[in-house]
């Protein structure tokens, strides 16, 4: 029993050193990382298809990237862009650079495209022949007040799934872009 109460004493003695020496103000340090933060790759305004970070902004009906500068596209697509400085006060042109395969042009004959924001029509265009093509059209300001905002295109006509590929074939894609005006 005398053990036992002197084993009690010397830890109730020792619990009592330990609290008294913590008493006293400590600097406090912040424990961080030690490697660099990445920062998170920023929206663009304008995008390549190649463009390491262009995956984030394709938001469906494109697809992976092929021969290292350009994807296909589906009938129906959608990017998101950046909107660009002063473009909310503004306007802004947009721009989408895509090519029609010969292929294409062939199995489909002329192609209209059209782009839209939410359900504002912004532009609809036909191309007869096949080649490397700029789709341009106007971007009111009322549509650019957010700091994104997703461009919806449609194609009228695709070549479906199974007919060539296993996926449904547009046009290809190597850019798109808005620009304030």
């Amino acid at each position: 029993m005398a053990k036992q109460k002197s084993f009690l004493a010397t830890g109730l003695v020792a619990a009592l050193v330990l609290a008294g020496a913590c008493r006293g103000k400590h600097s406090r340090l912040a424990v961080e990382n030690e490697e660099p933060a990445e920062a998170a790759p920023r929206m663009a305004a304008t995008l390549k298809m190649n463009d390491p970070a262009a995956p984030a902004q394709l938001v469906k009906g494109v697809y992976g990237l092929e021969g290292g500068a350009w994807r296909w596209t589906a009938g129906h697509f959608s990017i998101l862009l950046r909107s660009p400085l002063s473009a909310a006060q503004h306007g802004a042109t947009l721009t989408f650079g895509f090519t029609i395969p010969d292929v294409v042009a062939q199995k489909l004959g002329p192609l209209a495209l059209t782009a839209s924001v939410g359900a504002t029509k912004l532009k609809s265009e036909t191309y007869a022949k096949p080649g490397p093509y700029t789709f341009t059209a106007d971007v009111p300001a009322e549509l650019l007040t957010k700091d994104s905002v997703t461009v919806d295109f449609a194609l009228d006509k695709s070549i479906p799934a199974g007919a060539m590929d296993q996926r449904e074939l547009g046009v290809i894609a190597t850019s798109a872009g808005l620009e304030s005006k």
